[in-house]
């Protein structure tokens, strides 16, 4: 070999020796999250009609965890608790749409990318800007649609608008962005022909437009101009970039798919026969018993008459999670082909589910199962275990401790979540008995219809899962005995120490706009709170520290308005609804919503009593 070829080979090998591994030693990171992707919407979790070969790579290669909840069923509010690693209720960005009062006095909802003061709270440290802090690239093409994200020069009183710690930022969607818009890229009328509303909704008929009863391809002229072709396409020349300046890299990359409209190229409906789709056991639930309480009338859209339509429904939906599925493998081929996917850390995951006719239902926008339980896939080959499942409850507020950990970041004061480090490397479930949340803002109940963003929050721990839905009957349930979620355990005798503690740490520390927790007043050591309508009886919880999670319950069914304490410590008291309200899904035997709504949560701040 002759001196100069054997100098460039060196050269070569050096720069490939770079590329796989930075001078600081500290990983990379791709997280790739799609939007309204099931649970059971791959082969990786057990679907052998879904073609993904693409994420059940990253399964094998990884840890595939079951048990992972979203932070919120809808999209916004669940972005942002991943950006922050806090829950909404604690991080303020708790509406998918912010209500905001205009100097008319109406209220306008009012989406992302207008106002800063709709978003998360000023002063929260974002994932990205972790990363930044630690000399990252970062960069975040496609779909953020975080309250708080904001451009130069679109809030009058934020000029200088909010990155969040993203270097690079295009391809938005469903967050004002002007310059840096998926309309941005393709045009304005391939925009609309993607999103087929206005002029093209008439090209398909009975809902097609959203759902894709008629099995359509989308209207986009040029298949590489879909939002997820571009978002892939983004990537790719940021990973490009830092393939040849050797820095660390942040990609965070928002893909659109399988969110409606159900819509995709030929391709990849072609790779479905729509007759090989039969409905779930219990799209007929809702039916036979009326509608849920506790799930917004438009989440009843149901499913349609003609089976046949609404298995283009499904075979659809699933063409468009394969679409999704072939750019993650476009992102993984180019991480392998610029040396880059060795020294990566990989994560899969969405923002909710999707419930696709089970219970009858479409969309999210509720706390069952195939809302709020999510895919969670991370791939490290170098240092994780690999094809491994793990039942550990975890949630996206876990994201940013575990990140940060890895790059020896510094993780927020600000974060509510833990490290999954240890299990990652070495395996086995978490070692903590805790509790996850998720939290929603819905309207249009069918016994609430006048009134907007009734707040519902569910808590899961262990095998349990608590709902609460303000002035609407309360749901448990058992998810492993019981996966479709049919049994409300609240009212069987043997389970309402369960149900009274879950109800309690549930409601202990959530509070949010519009709502405010009981009043009560301290004199001589006797706790008082005003009459209320609303509530038939209250218990009482002690703990000698302000943590609810530490506190028991010492008296119950009190229907008084006051309980004198006896001893010094921190006391919160609960109350019951007094529920009137009727409907068919119970019938007239059981009340299942307040007659007259109320803004007051059943349980008051912890109250200290002195000696």
């Amino acid at each position: 070999m002759n001196y100069k070829l054997a100098l460039f080979v060196c050269l070569l090998n050096l720069s490939y020796s770079f590329s796989q591994e930075n001078s600081n030693g500290k990983p990379n990171v791709v997280f790739i999250i799609s939007d309204q992707h099931k649970l059971e919407g791959s082969g990786a979790y057990g679907n052998s009609l879904a073609i993904t070969p693409n994420i059940d790579a990253l399964a094998q290669t990884g840890i595939r965890f079951t048990n992972c909840y979203t932070p919120a069923p809808v999209c916004a509010p669940a972005r942002a608790a991943l950006m922050t690693g806090m829950y909404p209720y604690a991080n303020g960005a708790v509406y998918h749409k912010a209500p905001i009062k205009m100097p008319n006095g109406r209220i306008k909802n009012i989406g992302s990318g207008y106002l800063r003061e709709t978003g998360y709270h000023d002063g929260i440290e974002t994932l990205a800007e972790v990363f930044k802090t630690e000399g990252y690239s970062t960069a975040s093409p496609g779909k953020m649609h975080v309250h708080g994200e904001l451009q130069k020069n679109v809030d009058e009183d934020h000029k200088e608008g909010n990155s969040m710690g993203f270097d690079e930022a295009s391809v938005r969607f469903y967050t004002y962005f002007p310059g840096g818009h998926y309309e941005d890229e393709v045009g304005e009328d391939e925009y609309m022909r993607y999103r087929q509303f206005k002029k093209y909704k008439d090209v398909y008929k009975g809902g097609a437009s959203d759902i894709n009863t008629d099995y359509h391809t989308t209207l986009v002229n040029n298949d590489e101009d879909n939002f997820d072709m571009v978002v892939a396409r983004k990537g790719i020349e940021f990973l490009d970039k830092r393939a040849k300046d050797g820095n660390n890299f942040f990609l965070y990359l928002g893909f659109e798919k399988p969110h409606p409209p159900f819509t995709t190229t030929q391709k990849y409906l072609d790779m479905y026969n729509p007759k090989d789709f039969t409905l779930p056991d219990t799209y007929n639930d809702w039916y036979k018993k009326g509608k849920y309480p506790w799930v917004p009338n438009w989440v009843h859209s149901g499913v349609p008459k003609d089976l046949e339509k609404a298995q283009n429904v499904m075979a659809a939906y699933y063409a468009c999670v394969t679409e999704m599925d072939d750019m993650v493998g476009r992102i993984v081929k180019k991480l392998k082909d610029d040396g880059l996917y060795e020294n990566t850390i990989i994560i899969y995951t969405t923002d909710h589910g999707e419930h696709l006719f089970e219970h009858g239902l479409r969309g999210k926008h509720c706390m069952y199962e195939d809302a709020v339980n999510v895919p969670f896939i991370i791939s490290y080959p170098k240092l994780f275990k690999q094809n491994v499942v793990n039942n550990s409850l975890v949630s996206f507020v876990d994201i940013m401790p575990t990140l940060t950990e890895l790059i020896s970041g510094k993780t927020p004061e600000t974060a509510q979540g833990v490290s999954l480090v240890d299990i990652l490397k070495n395996g086995g479930e978490l070692k903590i008995d805790r509790a996850v949340y998720s939290e929603f803002r819905g309207t249009n109940y069918n016994l609430l219809p006048d009134i907007k963003n009734v707040p519902s929050r569910m808590m899961r721990k262990g095998d349990y899962k608590f709902i609460y839905t303000h002035g609407i009957i309360d749901q448990l349930y058992n998810v492993k005995e019981d996966p479709d979620e049919l049994d409300n355990l609240i009212f069987k005798k043997q389970y309402e120490k369960l149900y009274r503690s879950m109800f309690f740490q549930t409601l202990s520390d959530w509070r949010f706009p519009e709502y405010s927790p009981m009043e009560i007043s301290l004199e001589n050591h006797v706790m008082n709170w005003p009459k209320s309508d609303e509530f038939k009886s209250y218990d009482i919880y002690f703990s000698t520290t302000n943590n609810s999670e530490e506190a028991d319950l010492i008296s119950e069914n009190i229907h008084s308005n006051s309980f004198t304490a006896n001893k010094a410590g921190y006391y919160w008291v609960v109350a019951h609804m007094n529920l009137v309200k009727t409907t068919k899904f119970y019938g007239d035997d059981i009340p299942v919503a307040l007659e007259n709504y109320s803004y007051t949560l059943p349980v008051s701040d912890p109250v200290y009593v002195a000696n």
